[in-house]
């Protein structure tokens, strides 16, 4: 593909509120416009970006609260639109306009990474989060599911990470059918390769680890609850105890109001000792290059960006059935395994990895081989062919 002129170049506007590496579906939007930024003029309009082309990606800052979640939706969604047009009206072109979820209803490109009408019809009720938090959620999903309709119905094409999501939203929104475009989730696979000079039995020893203990790691932003980690402590709590001492939890992520909840969950499953918090980390490979197992049994997702992020680092993983994405990409025995949702299946999966643990070298070699098909690149070439798609159409 030959590189065009600045001025050759068709324009890309992206809204998306958070463009960072820490954030799941803005971590994608900056691995899909870092590369892109040879072929189009980007031009980023967000409250946050790590930008690694300032020279070539132009970013329209939108002002944001530090938080609440919902709070910065709502600033956004007022506020992006007028900083978006201000730009427009100084002389500002856009070929397509692209934003993730319902962040700007009028996208030509929808990039969904979630289906909230969906979520709040068949697995709010199973959440077990409470008090405030639980109806600052529910407002937040309810906030989402308003506009995520709008955008879906306006949009020329609807791009998501997995052939589950796409289903799902095939059903909730049937007028979407024809318009979907898959294109599974990328891992940056020089990031999560293990260096040969890494000292994993000094990294482990920092942590509290022995040689000989197995090391299940869990991560996520927050939302520990939907995620499973509830599960797994009291998986471990159901062990019989010459079996849960030759186990530990290494849980990365997490605000410290939740980190707090759950460590007295796991005081009241006498199983604190066994558990290990490191909270949100700039660099989480090191943890995960510590850890010998990867163990996400949440009750939804899209495509987690954390199980390639595990797998790419050499990790199998452990998944609950009909996990999105994840069910195309988790083999049983070979990278990975995919157990029923429940504390006795995921009981009975850390007895076997007792027994197993000799299968482990082989599935970690088999785990990192398997997200090849997720690599950067791929994820560029795929995002390329959307946009010549919609180009073309544009000009006939």
């Amino acid at each position: 593909m030959m590189e065009m002129s600045k001025q050759s170049k068709p324009a890309i506007v992206i809204f998306d509120m958070n463009m960072t590496t820490g954030s799941p579906a803005g971590s994608c939007v900056l691995a899909e416009i870092n590369g892109l930024v040879d072929y189009y003029q980007i031009v980023a309009v967000t409250g946050e970006l790590h930008n690694d082309h300032p020279d070539q990606i132009q970013w329209l800052r939108v002002p944001l609260p530090r938080g609440p979640v919902l709070l910065r939706y709502l600033v956004f969604h007022a506020l992006a639109p007028v900083v978006y047009a201000f730009w427009y009206l100084r002389g500002g072109r856009s070929d397509i306009i692209q934003a993730t979820q319902g962040q700007f209803p009028l996208a030509d490109i929808t990039y969904a990474h979630f289906c909230h009408r969906a979520y709040l019809k068949n697995h709010w009720l199973d959440s077990t989060v409470s008090g405030p938090r639980r109806l600052a959620r529910w407002l937040s999903h309810q906030f989402n599911a308003f506009f995520e309709a709008r955008a879906f119905a306006r949009c020329r094409m609807l791009v998501v990470p997995s052939l589950g999501l796409a289903k799902e939203l095939a059903k909730e929104y049937p007028h979407v059918k024809n318009k979907i475009e898959v294109i599974p989730n990328p891992v940056a696979l020089s990031q999560f390769t293990c260096p040969a000079d890494f000292n994993r039995q000094v990294q482990r020893a920092k942590l509290g680890f022995s040689d000989n203990e197995l090391v299940l790691s869990f991560m996520a932003l927050g939302d520990f609850a939907r995620k499973g980690l509830g599960l797994l402590i009291e998986a471990l709590g159901k062990l019989e105890k010459n079996q849960h001492i030759e186990f530990k939890l290494l849980v990365i992520g997490g605000k410290p109001s939740e980190i707090d909840m759950f460590k007295h969950y796991a005081a009241h499953q006498s199983v604190a000792n066994h558990l290990v918090f490191v909270g949100l980390q700039m660099e989480v490979a090191p943890y995960l290059w510590a850890s010998d197992v990867f163990a996400l049994p949440s009750s939804y997702e899209i495509f987690p960006l954390v199980i390639l992020q595990a797998a790419a680092s050499g990790l199998p993983v452990l998944v609950t059935h009909g996990l999105y994405g994840a069910e195309e990409m988790i083999v049983n025995g070979l990278n990975g395994w995919q157990v029923n949702r429940d504390v006795a299946s995921i009981t009975q999966w850390m007895k076997d990895l007792l027994n197993e643990r000799e299968n482990l070298p082989r599935m970690s070699i088999l785990a990192r081989e398997s997200v090849f098909q997720y690599s950067n690149k791929a994820f560029s070439d795929r995002w390329q062919a959307v946009y010549q798609k919609l180009l073309m159409v544009g000009e006939n």
